[in-house]
């Protein structure tokens, strides 16, 4: 089971909005016909007042399936998207058939009641949005667009969530901070947040939860569930030397434990990582254990797994920096051995661990193909390589996914 590292960006319009109470405040779903003057008609407020608090910039453009807040309309509810029903086909799922309609599984999950990763039955009747009246994915009050992945497979990486707005939040499966990343123009800001799944999450169904609070001091949420899927991972029995067998006394790997934590578990205000990941080692040093696998250490349980990627290669191979950063740790430990941990910005560090050497000091800058060190046996270690570990929010992350992939997509 690998943690998997996503970014959120919501997009949300800035405008002044009156001050209401949240008692003050109901909600509602557009509908296909409706228009914002007859809907401002219907629940007895200005029009004004109803493009104001939802910070709407066209009072000729609503979209089906927006939600509304309503001033003053505490107890209205949220009416329903006009829908058709649909058959399931043998074996499929609610991702399928949502596909084969060409329609967000989330959009499904919240018309029928079910979970995202459901396995639907022969035959077993599904509502759909009916014609032209497919609401936007996830759109609420000043929220002008947010994107969901159907679901989260451990250790992949899918930058798909695009679109957030101010002061928005995350919740439940982690409570990560939205940062402010660009502003397009004077209406609309991008914020983002990573996602990284802990490694050991029991693959399920988890809520997330997205909040903002709008100007006037009114928090609005809407939730979504996201299953979380088990990823194909190894196990691997370590045998250790005598000499390093007491390296496994809980209270020595708690200890560093603890202190590496109180070091990634920082915040940096500014984001260095835009692009791919450059190696920290050379291409001709292959990977010997990969992360996520579980790990047994002298015949001991099953109890942990592999927080990085290891390449096997002769002691004195340099370790490169992967990306700009700070060092913000370059010491011996007990059990990594001699270790440096780079700040990356914004919750992201990368650890090398098990050097022969430290070449960087704590304080100082580094950029793509600096050297860190190089590789050796040190500490919990049975033969010279590389430990190569990405932490966000001190979140074991695979950071191999990164070679391949840019750390962030622009929206």
């Amino acid at each position: 089971m690998l943690p998997v590292a996503l970014l959120i960006v919501l997009m949300v319009a800035l405008h002044s909005r009156p001050v209401l109470g949240q008692d003050d405040v109901g909600s509602y779903t557009v509908v296909a016909g409706d228009t914002l003057g007859a809907i401002a008609t219907r629940f007895g407020v200005s029009l004004e007042e109803l493009v104001a608090l939802n910070g709407i910039q066209d009072v000729n453009l609503v979209n089906v399936g927006q939600v509304l807040l309503i001033p003053g309309g505490a107890e209205t509810t949220l009416n329903a998207v006009n829908t058709v029903q649909v058959r399931a086909l043998p074996g499929e799922s609610l991702v399928a058939l949502a596909a084969r309609h060409t329609l967000e599984p989330t959009v499904l999950s919240a018309l029928n009641g079910l979970d995202t990763s459901a396995r639907l039955y022969p035959g077993q009747a599904v509502r759909i949005p009916s014609g032209q009246t497919l609401p936007e994915a996830l759109r609420f009050g000043a929220i002008q667009s947010v994107q969901a992945p159907a679901s989260l497979v451990q250790g992949a990486y899918r930058p798909r969530l695009r679109q957030l707005g101010s002061r928005d939040r995350c919740d439940r499966i982690l409570e990560w901070p939205a940062d402010q990343l660009r502003t397009s123009d004077g209406q609309v800001t991008r914020q983002f947040a990573f996602l990284p799944t802990p490694a050991l999450l029991d693959p399920a169904p988890y809520e997330f939860a997205l909040t903002y609070t709008t100007s006037g001091g009114i928090p609005v949420t809407r939730s979504w569930q996201i299953p979380v899927v088990e990823g194909p991972y190894d196990s691997q029995e370590i045998v250790l030397p005598d000499d390093k067998g007491d390296l496994l006394d809980p209270t020595v790997v708690q200890e560093e434990l603890a202190k590496l934590t109180n070091v990634w578990s920082q915040v940096s205000p500014t984001l260095q990582i835009w692009d791919r990941f450059a190696r920290p080692i050379a291409e001709e040093y292959a990977t010997t254990s990969p992360f996520g696998t579980r790990r047994s250490y002298n015949g001991g349980p099953y109890a942990s797994y592999h927080a990085g990627q290891d390449f096997g290669a002769p002691e004195g191979a340099l370790v490169l920096a992967p990306a700009a950063g700070v060092v913000v740790l370059a010491e011996a430990l007990a059990v990594r051995g001699n270790a440096v941990v780079i700040d990356h910005g914004l919750g992201v560090f990368t650890g090398y661990w098990h050097q022969s050497q430290l070449n960087v000091a704590v304080g100082q800058s580094v950029a793509p193909g600096d050297v860190l060190g190089l590789v050796g046996t040190t500490g919990l270690s049975t033969g010279n390589h590389l430990h190569w570990e990405l932490r966000i929010f001190g979140v074991g992350v695979d950071p191999m996914q990164f070679l391949e992939e840019p750390f962030y997509v622009a929206p």
